[in-house]
């Protein structure tokens, strides 16, 4: 930058661009920079850079970042410092030992010795940061627009933070078996109640999850998954979307009368149009799914009462979340939605796994080269990912009776859901003794 003939302004401002950007990097990802030998570098990065008055504020900014990094999924996962340093003791140590054992121990020394140095220089630049910060700035205009900017995505940043702790207490926890009191309490409960608590459950859960998180859930192999903890969140909203299919249809089954089934049927049918609205995509699918399952599917009788209003609505959110042409009209709506939404995270996953199984990492006839389209595919996700969670959606509170409707009800999980496959069919002897019991009945 400095050898540029840019403009010192022009200069300014792309250079706090990119320290915006490192600072996102350190918030949103800190175990990249938990290994020793990358914080040292960091720090000898802004102690050469913290006697420019413009960096004041955005290195303060990184300074509390990297106060508070720590190590996780993240730190070891694909090429990292800790494993660049373990190779490189590793080569230094064979050459040596062909040479001569002795200078073994001379090899592993320079490392230390550098990585004093540069704590020594991150605790001059820290307190050079800390100076400058009690100072007036009199940075350019350029430089109050990215604090400007970097203040403003605290808010998104502290609550993705939170939001794993959060979605833990959100795991199904059924306590009562399902029954009519459910019901009648399903049937009062208006459906923007329980949407604004479906969509309140869906938008924490997926706010823990990371673009890591889905690259990770399907390119690690089953023993990698195991030993990675942060796959938990992408789990457990995998789960979450199941028990909401399974729950609809149950919550349609309960009633044995048709006209009781259909109007659980098309209350069902009202949330997935209000869901809809609210732009959440993830349990508008589980909504259709549970709808269009075999055992709802399959009720003629109870979908004939259904209102045709209210059919012809809810085809158009059928075909919405179709899989024809590739879910055309899925992605078109996801392109067109500039406000709040979360994503279907089934077609997320499978976008990730054809991007990764159907294209090779490298090219060529030696396999010299990189797929770079591949990893443009699995950017093209990635960046729908960020730019969605960026967008919060308005802080609402937590409906109590809707909440443990979703989670603290028990029923059944099977694909034929069905409360007539419980009752058990009546045999010949059975019907033979209550024949014979109301023809005595019958001469007396």
């Amino acid at each position: 930058m400095k050898s540029s003939g840019n403009a010192p302004a022009q200069r300014t401002t792309a250079q706090l661009r990119f320290l915006s950007v490192l600072e996102r990097w350190i918030s949103e990802y800190p175990g990249d920079f938990a290994p020793a030998t990358t914080r040292s570098k960091m720090a000898s990065f802004l102690s050469d850079i913290a006697g420019y008055r413009p960096f004041s504020m955005a290195l303060k900014e990184i300074h509390l970042h990297l106060d508070n990094v720590f190590e996780n999924d993240d730190t070891a996962w694909a090429c990292s410092d800790v494993t660049r340093s373990h190779e490189a003791v590793e080569t230094c140590s064979s050459e040596s030992v062909s040479t001569k054992s002795v200078s073994s121990t001379v090899l592993a020394s320079p490392p230390k010795e550098e990585t004093n140095n540069d704590t020594n220089a991150g605790e001059k630049a820290s307190s050079m940061i800390k100076r400058i910060s009690t100072t007036p700035s009199t940075a350019s205009s350029a430089g109050k627009s990215s604090s400007h900017s970097v203040g403003s995505s605290q808010t998104t940043t502290s609550f993705a933070e939170s939001a794993p702790r959060q979605a833990l207490s959100l795991m199904p926890y059924p306590q009562t078996s399902l029954c009519k009191v459910h019901w009648h309490l399903f049937m009062r409960l208006s459906d923007d109640e329980i949407a604004q608590e479906l969509t309140r459950i869906d938008w924490i859960m997926f706010s823990s999850i990371t673009p890591r998180d889905l690259v990770r859930h399907i390119s690690l192999s089953d023993g990698g998954k195991e030993k990675c903890r942060s796959l938990e969140h992408v789990s457990r909203m995998i789960s979450h979307f199941n028990h909401v299919a399974f729950w609809i249809a149950n919550v349609i089954l309960l009633r044995d009368k048709p006209k009781h089934r259909a109007k659980a049927l098309e209350k069902c049918m009202a949330i997935a149009w209000r869901l809809r609205q609210l732009n959440n995509y993830n349990s508008l699918g589980a909504v259709v799914a549970g709808i269009n399952g075999t055992a709802v599917h399959r009720l003629h009788q109870t979908r004939s009462l259904i209102a045709h209003p209210v059919q012809k609505q809810f085809m158009r959110l059928e075909i919405l979340m179709g899989t024809q042409k590739s879910h055309f009209a899925y992605r078109l709506a996801w392109a067109n939605t500039s406000a709040e939404r979360i994503p279907f995270l089934p077609l997320l996953r499978r976008d990730l796994a054809c991007a990764e199984e159907g294209n090779a990492t490298f090219v060529g006839e030696q396999r010299d080269r990189i797929n770079w389209k591949k990893f443009e595919i699995i950017g093209d996700v990635l960046v729908n990912i960020q730019r969605s969670q960026a967008l919060p959606y308005p802080c609402k509170a937590r409906n109590e009776e809707a909440q443990r409707l979703i989670l603290g009800c028990k029923f059944s999980k099977d694909d034929d859901v069905s409360p007539i496959a419980h009752v058990p069919f009546p045999n010949r002897n059975s019907v033979g003794r209550q024949r014979h019991f109301f023809r005595q009945r019958a001469n007396l």
